[in-house]
């Protein structure tokens, strides 16, 4: 990937938080653009350059027998064991996860449902047509490195990025810059 650097990528891209790689993209200065959901609605946006001229795809895959991975995450609701007002607190969660917000969020806002229904609902797929793919994206996902890592998730985080980081921007060979963060993930989760 580091011959896409400063070619189909701008050579600032190994510096770029997630906003500015968005803004880049939309803007129409960059080929391709990984980022969440919420990017999806902000591109198809009355004024956005690119409306109507992208597609979203799921991650790339290695292999022909392999599958495509995604990481599970994202926006945890719960009740503290604490709260003043644990029914009431349980009644907004509740609602936040009904049918119906999850259709509104997916709608307005491109916010994947955790409802596999509403990745075939009409009226989420008139909106987000990409959604049509994701179901099965979601039903084979993996958990992130936090539920290996545990506590040491951060660690573990700060290894990954630092050394695709150092692949991408040439400083390492990719076979070195793999080696180093097997050992390195090795050394953290002993």
């Amino acid at each position: 990937m580091r011959r896409f650097v400063g070619t189909i990528a701008p050579q600032g891209v190994t510096s770029y938080a997630e906003e500015e790689a968005r803004n880049v993209w939309q803007q129409g200065n960059s080929l391709f653009m990984r980022n969440w959901p919420y990017a999806y609605a902000l591109g198809q946006a009355e004024g956005s350059p690119i409306r109507g001229k992208f597609g979203v795809t799921v991650l790339p895959k290695g292999g022909a027998d392999a599958q495509n991975a995604a990481t599970l995450g994202g926006w945890q609701l719960m009740v503290s064991a604490y709260s003043r007002y644990p029914k009431e607190a349980v009644d907004l969660v509740k609602y936040l996860t009904s049918y119906e917000v999850q259709k509104d969020n997916a709608v307005r806002l491109s916010r994947l449902p955790t409802r596999p229904a509403l990745y075939t609902d009409r009226d989420v797929l008139a909106k987000n047509p990409w959604f049509r793919d994701l179901l099965p994206v979601f039903q084979n996902a993996v958990s992130r490195p936090s539920d290996v890592a545990g506590a040491r998730y951060n660690q573990v985080s700060e290894a990954i990025w630092t050394e695709v980081h150092s692949a991408l921007t040439g400083r390492k060979k990719g076979e070195q810059a793999v080696r180093d963060l097997e050992a390195r993930i090795r050394r953290i989760l002993r």
